[in-house]
């Protein structure tokens, strides 16, 4: 299972009182900070989703700004302002000047904004020989931006006239990026090859714009930071799959003599720096906040929160400057809006600000004066279905999460939930194999030439979890997916290594965190293990009884275990959350629709699809396969 978004939380904002315990407070009693404006949060949102969002949280009104967007509640100003999302995978954010600039790795792009009206100034493209250079990280220095790009180059942006005027190659894709003493430091980390990462920290000469020293440091080098005369860059190490940690080490890199001059044993992944002192954590859930001093390597502090509060999964920290108000995003479980935490210097939470986003990841101060005005052209709707008439997930580790079940929920408000989180470009997952869900094109989607409708999942290069498609056309005008259903034959049944009509049972679980267990019709039996990542109950809370049934085509087994890591390999075409949404086997032919005896039904067109999960399996680091999908679309719906 990936690790993959849910409709927008309602947001809260807590405070701490005399009791022990946060209390709800109103919205106006967000703090202010050091005559800030207020804060941007940056939230990455999910690998090839298309749903990073920016928030605005205001300290002169106390409150995050909100919008109804066309699918519901939102606090995604970018969007609220621009008509558009900002794209996959935001990975950083700086204000510079008056402007923001936030990259955009997996669009590869780079969006230039206006600090005072999040207005959109310009999008700036990067590629090399025609592909993606995937920005990473940014830094700023004396009217030029510095973006790295893990295709392993760095590129300046001219501020002036907003473009990119000059690229150079530095390491293996680069990972972090900082500014100090006339000098660019460039992180190399080579983190594509996980077994053999890359070692080293380019050092480019500002004036001349080239490389003039790669320095050795421990593997995988990371977040990487400036203080003075000195660099600090966190060597991450190869990752180790049975602690599920890394080994890291952080490096001092004198700037004078651009060697490393000492490295501390520390377990950091992110940190801020701010007097001398850093505020870190280290991977994982359960994070703790401590305090580092940078000149001895001494811990000053093991536990900087104070008051019990839980971090679940710490995402990013800013230190304010001045004030030494400590800032964390916390991405709770990696896929459903996470939270911003500020806390006072003697590690007291002062408010927090639920639902924010997906995976907050950079926290911006802004000392403009913001207004907002709102788009005023036609909303946002992603994909092209307008009717869900069906979910019915089998368990699994995302199940009452994409989308979230609440207390009274039941098949109808599940099915709806969906068709929000669908049309917002969100994901919904099946869990396990057989587990289904169908909905309705809001036009007929014509049999033309080539590929004819797409359906976008999570799936990326190793990590595949397909699911089988079946199709119908309303032949008897009513509205409803009740004529006959036609199965789109992918790869594996056209060459006969699928199983059609396999049927499963799972059970429910005694307890919330229990395995569901199952049994196949061929006397397989196994488990959906309940794992450390999530832990909600992966049964659905909605079902009645205890145990459900699914029949569906299986497809062969995919995962294989090589050189320390678990692959999901993808199968040739015609499946679900199989192959990135970029590539053209991600879309399906109607004329791949088969009658039950494997004929060509010969579709004219359709209007409904059920979409199953057609995979068992299971790998003990990232848990069982299920397939997830992010959004529907009629590829012929222009041609209506």
């Amino acid at each position: 299972m990936k690790r993959t978004l849910n409709k927008i939380l309602p947001l809260l904002l807590i405070t701490l009182a005399c009791d022990p315990e946060p209390v709800l407070l109103e919205q106006s009693q967000v703090i202010a900070d050091a005559g800030h404006s207020g804060v941007y949060v940056l939230s990455e949102g999910l690998f090839n989703q298309n749903n990073s969002t920016l928030s605005w949280i205001d300290f002169t009104t106390g409150k995050a700004d909100s919008w109804t967007s066309a699918t519901g509640y939102s606090f995604d100003v970018f969007e609220k302002v621009n008509g558009r999302r900002i794209g996959d995978t935001a990975n950083d954010m700086i204000l510079y000047g008056s402007r923001l600039y936030i990259v955009v790795s997996e669009s590869s792009t780079i969006e230039i904004l206006d600090a005072s009206t999040c207005t959109s100034r310009k999008q700036i493209t990067l590629s090399s020989n025609g592909r993606a250079s995937q920005p990473r990280y940014l830094t700023a220095h004396n009217g030029f931006v510095y973006v790295c790009c893990f295709d392993g180059t760095v590129t300046r942006i001219d501020t002036l006239t907003m473009t990119a005027d000059a690229t150079i190659s530095v390491g293996r894709n680069p990972d972090g990026i900082c500014c100090t003493n006339g000098k660019l430091y460039v992180s190399n980390s080579g983190g594509l090859d996980t077994q053999n990462p890359d070692n080293t920290v380019s050092v480019i000469d500002i004036n001349t714009f080239t490389e003039v020293k790669r320095i050795t440091v421990r593997s995988n080098p990371g977040a990487i930071y400036a203080d003075g005369n000195s660099v600090y860059v966190v060597s991450r190490g190869i990752f180790d799959y049975g602690t599920m940690n890394y080994d890291s080490r952080l490096h001092r890199i004198d700037t004078q003599t651009d060697e490393v001059v000492a490295t501390y044993d520390i377990p950091i992944l992110k940190m801020d720096i701010a007097d001398g002192k850093a505020w870190f954590y280290g991977y994982g859930a359960g994070g703790t906040i401590q305090v580092l001093d940078l000149a001895t390597g001494r811990i000053l502090d093991s536990d900087f929160i104070t008051d019990g509060t839980r971090i679940e999964c710490p995402y990013t920290i800013k230190v304010e400057p001045t004030t030494h108000k400590v800032y964390v995003c916390d991405a709770l479980d990696y896929v459903t809006p996470g939270s911003l935490l500020c806390f006072s210097p003697d590690g007291h939470l002062l408010y927090r600000v639920q639902g924010i986003g997906i995976n907050p990841n950079t926290v911006g101060f802004c000392d403009e004066n913001v207004n907002f005005s709102t788009y005023q052209g036609p909303s946002e709707i992603i994909g092209d279905i307008d009717r869900v008439f069906e979910y019915m997930p089998a368990p699994g580790q995302f199940v009452n999460l994409l989308p979230k079940y609440e207390e009274g929920d039941n098949a109808e408000s599940m099915a709806s939930k969906c068709l929000i989180a669908l049309q917002s470009g969100y994901t919904i997952t099946l869990g396990g194999f057989g587990g289904y869900i169908t909905a309705g094109f809001n036009t007929t989607v014509v049999n033309g030439q080539g590929p004819d409708f797409r359906i976008d999942g999570n799936a990326h290069s190793g990590s595949a979890e397909p699911g089988v498609v079946w199709v119908s056309a309303d032949v008897n005008g009513n509205g409803l997916p009740d004529d006959q259903w036609y199965e789109i034959w992918g790869s594996e049944q056209k060459e006969g290594r699928a199983t059609p009509g396999y049927s499963i049972t799972y059970g429910k679980p005694a307890a919330d965190d229990g395995d569901s267990e199952w049994t196949g019709s061929d006397s397989r039996t196994g488990s959906i293990l309940h794992n450390s990542f999530h832990s909600q109950p992966y049964y659905p809370q909605w079902y009645q009884g205890n145990s459900v049934s699914f029949t569906a085509t299986l497809l062969p087994d995919n995962v294989s275990y090589q050189d320390g890591q678990y692959i999901m390999s993808a199968f040739g075409f015609g499946y679900v959350d199989n192959m990135p949404n970029s590539l053209e086997n991600s879309s399906f032919d109607i004329d791949w629709a088969v009658k039950s005896d494997g004929t060509p039904a010969n579709l004219s067109g359709i209007d409904f699809i059920k979409i199953q999960n057609g995979v068992i399996g299971c790998n003990t680091i990232t848990g069982e396969l299920s397939t997830e999908v992010t959004a529907i679309y009629n590829l012929n719906s222009k041609s209506q």
